[in-house]
């Protein structure tokens, strides 16, 4: 029974000291703030319980009967810890929401300490009331002192004889006093968090209080109802139940604190609590073994062996540090290794966010972060849209709307300053006649993270406060500017991950529109025994604004067309896709050329802007009678060859397509005959340029053709494409090339 009796003044004392440790840390961790205070002071007076049971179970055995310690002055200096239940009804009136701050004579709650501040002095003022009496008594006579002490002598015995009386019933009396206390602060704290609007501070301020009123409820049954109802129950009975207690109370505040950093406890902090929790632990296990080892040593041999001890000591010292490292690592591993562990916090968003792309999921994963570590009630984005050129508030929750910023606000050229986060206060010189200031209050902004890269402000983020009430600290502050880093990085790779799918995404449609431009090149030219035809046609880039195009007629002749779009790329080539739809239109309907060319110039001016023009040649070969009738539109002259070397320019006709509306157009008419050829060409080819800026030109094009008349259409495409690639080896070429030759091959 002694050495059980040894075990639970052992564990008094280290419930005692935890508690008081406790209490000690939460206090100087942030002693401005008033819950920290009030929580630290419970705790205080909790903890001296178990420490003045402690006590009183070494002094008690060794106490002499005549003086009984119950009677003593240590004994019923027990009672200061009863102070805990007014501190247990104060923590209720803060936690978890504050109600003492919107009451008006909120000073009037240190009346609450009174009847047991009174009750402590009943105890310890008249614990032996006999002797006060004693005291009191002046004796008879009849001097001038007798007199006047006299009456005042009674006077002070009745008082006594009723604080005495009072003494008496004093344990059922403060025992519901209590009770009263416990169940009143058990009804404002379970109301209280109701009243939390945050689902993971609700979740996880439940720990806390749950495990008070566990402690509280198991304090009620195995004390106060006994000692109200005058019930006996066995005393190991309520040593259990109080060790129980102790543990439900302590473990649930110490637990909150290290696992979720309730009142706002430092990492730091919380380490060194995790370090002396371990250290306690192994120190208690040591003590144990130790004591069962020396009854083991003592039963075997009769008496003490130092050696054996010593022996002992010398390994515990070896073997102690590295087993309480050991468990000192396993323990922040259970606790510290979470959500709040904001290095542990950094490393897993690091490695998240560089995966993500897509602006919604960035923002989604950066709430839910600092929402769930920080509790943060509140984030709100400002971010540079580029589709607006202007910064804008995303939409949220309680403002479903985008909010454009223009860029000249006062207070958003006062965050461009801003290197780090920083409270909004600090920019109060920025804030007069800013309209995102006036958004900022509406939304109770406390803290500004800027989010900037090496030359521009991409924007930033603007928090509330806490939803558990805290400030900012200055740990806080260090992993938001961290984050804040990580994001613009984030935000970066994001946009250039939104460019390259943009890219992406023209560059198919270009390579679709490319595809639709091929198909509707014909997919081979006009044959016959009469006339061979070759067409070839490269754009500068994946598609172009040249087209030929070969449109067959009732009467069995055939148009040639070849234009050139202005301009490159898209643009020219749905302007010459436009341009080809109408000719074929024009071309299908009989209509004669210069009406024709008439038509769709007359349609090119009044759909398309000033600056968009084409030139086009159109030709008709009629095989029957080897005729060829044609009108320019201010397109390269295309080169006739006849068999004998002699050549002309097919010029007749008008300006280019899209500048005028009433342009005319003339129409000319040329015989062909065996072997001779026309040379259809787009500027691609005549301004082609070498290295020194000199143009192919439309020279040496006459001069190859003409020495080259002899030859297939296919190898004059091949051999002149070929010289042009020698003389300008640019790539891809400078300008859309399109080159059509037809070539008489029999004649009448």
């Amino acid at each position: 029974m002694d050495f059980l009796q040894s075990i639970i003044t052992a564990i008094y004392f280290a419930f005692g000291g935890g508690l008081l440790f406790l209490a000690y840390t939460i206090i100087k961790t942030r002693f401005a703030n008033r819950l920290n205070r009030i929580t630290g002071i419970m705790i205080f007076f909790a903890g001296l319980g178990p420490i003045f049971i402690a006590l009183g179970s070494i002094i008690s055995p060794n106490v002499s009967s005549d003086a009984p310690f119950e009677s003593s002055l240590i004994h019923n200096l027990l009672y200061i810890w009863e102070l805990f239940f007014p501190s247990f009804l104060l923590f209720s009136w803060v936690f978890p929401v504050d109600r003492l701050s919107m009451r008006k004579f909120w000073r009037l709650r240190y009346l609450i300490f009174l009847p047991h501040i009174f009750h402590i002095l009943l105890v310890i003022a008249f614990r032996n009331p006999e002797k006060l009496l004693n005291f009191l008594d002046v004796g008879s006579g009849e001097g001038f002192v007798s007199l006047i002490l006299g009456p005042i002598s009674y006077l002070l015995k009745f008082i006594i004889l009723g604080f005495s009386l009072l003494l008496h019933s004093q344990e059922t009396l403060f025992a519901t006093i209590n009770l009263i206390y416990a169940l009143t602060a058990a009804y404002f704290i379970i109301r209280g968090r109701k009243l939390v609007a945050n689902i993971l501070l609700r979740n996880q301020i439940s720990i806390i209080i749950w495990g008070i009123l566990i402690a509280i409820g198991l304090y009620i049954i195995a004390f106060l109802i006994p000692e109200m109802f005058s019930m006996e129950i066995p005393a190991l009975l309520q040593t259990v139940i109080l060790i129980v207690a102790l543990l439900a109370g302590g473990s649930s505040i110490g637990w909150s604190i290290i696992k979720y950093q309730f009142l706002d406890i430092s990492l730091i902090v919380r380490q060194s609590l995790v370090y002396t929790i371990s250290s306690g632990i192994l120190v208690g296990l040591y003590i144990l073994i130790f004591g069962q080892i020396d009854e083991i040593i003592t039963a075997t041999f009769g008496s003490k062996t130092n050696i054996v001890n010593i022996a002992f000591i010398i390994l515990a010292l070896v073997l102690f540090q590295p087993i309480n490292s050991q468990l000192d690592n396993l323990i922040q591993k259970l606790f510290l290794k979470n959500r709040t562990d904001y290095r542990n916090i950094m490393e897993i968003l690091s490695r998240r966010l560089i995966s993500v792309f897509e602006p919604d999921q960035i923002r989604a994963m950066i709430e839910k972060t600092l929402t769930s570590t920080l509790l943060v009630e509140k984030i709100y984005f400002i971010l540079f849209d580029d589709t607006l050129n202007e910064y804008a508030l995303l939409p949220s929750h309680d403002y479903p709307k985008k909010l454009v910023i223009s860029r000249d606000d006062l207070l958003l050229g006062g965050v461009g300053q801003l290197e780090a986060p920083s409270v909004i206060a600090r920019l109060a010189e920025y804030r007069e006649g800013s309209r995102l200031s006036e958004e900022m209050d509406k939304r109770h902004i406390e803290l500004i993270l800027p989010l900037k890269d090496a030359n521009h402000l991409l924007g930033f983020l603007a928090l509330t406060q806490k939803a558990s009430g805290f400030r900012y600290s200055a740990e806080d502050i260090t992993m938001l500017g961290v984050i804040s880093n990580q994001l613009v990085t984030v935000l970066t790779n994001s946009r250039l991950y939104a460019d390259s799918l943009e890219k992406q995404r023209l560059d198919e449609e270009i390579s679709m529109a490319r595809q639709i431009q091929l198909d509707l090149l014909p997919k081979c030219p006009p044959h016959s025994e009469l006339f061979n035809i070759c067409a070839y046609s490269l754009p500068s880039r994946t598609i172009g604004g040249d087209f030929y195009d070969f449109i067959p007629k009732n009467d069995g002749a055939f148009g040639i067309v070849i234009a050139d779009a202005s301009g490159k790329g898209m643009p020219a080539a749905l302007l010459v896709t436009q341009i080809q739809a109408m000719m074929r239109s024009e071309v299908g309907n009989n209509m004669e050329i210069s009406k024709a060319l008439y038509n769709v110039n007359r349609h090119v001016v009044a759909t398309t802007s000033a600056e968009r023009f084409v030139t086009l040649f159109y030709g008709e070969f009629n095989p029957a009678t080897l005729d060829f009738n044609y009108a320019n539109a201010g397109h390269n002259y295309p080169i006739l060859v006849r068999a004998d070397g002699s050549h002309e320019l097919l010029t007749k006709g008008g300006i280019l397509l899209g500048a005028f509306p009433e342009a005319k157009y003339d129409k000319e008419s040329v015989k062909l005959l065996k072997d001779d050829l026309i040379f259809f060409y787009t500027d691609g080819l005549s301004e082609a340029q070498n290295q020194k800026d000199e143009e192919f030109g439309e020279k040496r094009i006459l001069e190859y053709i003409v020495k080259n008349r002899e030859r297939t259409p296919a190898d004059i495409v091949e051999g002149i494409l070929a010289d042009v690639r020698r003389f300008d080896q640019t790539e891809p070429p400078r300008d859309d090339t399109t080159l059509v030759i037809m070539k008489i091959t029999q004649g009448f």
